[in-house]
């Protein structure tokens, strides 16, 4: 009966205990985001943004380090110039004050055709490496009803009036062996032949 008794009187301590400490509080929870991307404090940009480039510590394996010397600068800005300089004199054989009808340029694995049209130059760009063909059509400007469609294809054939277009057909008909010339099924063989 003793243990009993010690077991009541515990178990009425505790619950005066409970009775007399205050009612538990609680009161509403308010997120407030940090980053400003989401809404928080601008002034924790930098901070962020130092943290995270200092956690960062990925390198890009296309950029090197090697490439910012003053001799690869230097081979860039000389590579940059003679690209620059075969432009231009490409740009002088299809457009300057004598222009050709035609010709071919080769440089280094890229082979630069042109062929002036009527109305039109067509630049094929070939990478003989790679076999990639690029072709280009560009509108002359100007009027084309000043200009002598007879002259000009006079001038394409090669000055003499005489073209073969390798394309197979035997029939001989200029326009039908013209046409698959621009079709891009023939091949020019100047002199007729």
């Amino acid at each position: 009966m003793v243990v009993l008794k010690q077991i009541l009187c515990v178990a009425l301590a505790a619950a005066a205990l409970g009775a007399a400490e205050p009612a538990a509080s609680a009161q509403e929870l308010v997120y407030t985001p940090v980053n400003p991307s989401f809404g928080g404090d601008s002034f924790n940009a930098s901070h962020l943004m130092a943290v995270a480039n200092a956690q960062n510590d990925y390198k890009d394996p296309s950029s090197t380090a090697t490439g910012n010397t003053q001799i690869d600068q230097f081979l860039r800005q000389l590579q940059s110039r003679l690209l620059s300089s075969l432009a231009a004199q490409v740009n002088d054989a299809i457009f300057g004050e004598n222009p050709q009808d035609s010709g071919t340029i080769t440089f280094g694995d890229q082979t630069i055709t042109f062929i002036r049209l009527l109305d039109s130059v067509s630049l094929t760009i070939t990478d003989s490496t790679t076999g990639a063909v690029t072709e280009i059509s560009i509108p002359l400007l100007g009027d084309a009803s000043q200009a002598d469609p007879a002259g000009q294809i006079a001038t394409l054939l090669g000055g003499s009036g005489e073209l073969s277009v390798a394309t197979g057909d035997t029939s001989g008909d200029p326009l039908t062996d013209f046409d698959s010339l621009l079709t891009g099924q023939g091949d020019l063989v100047p002199g007729g032949g």
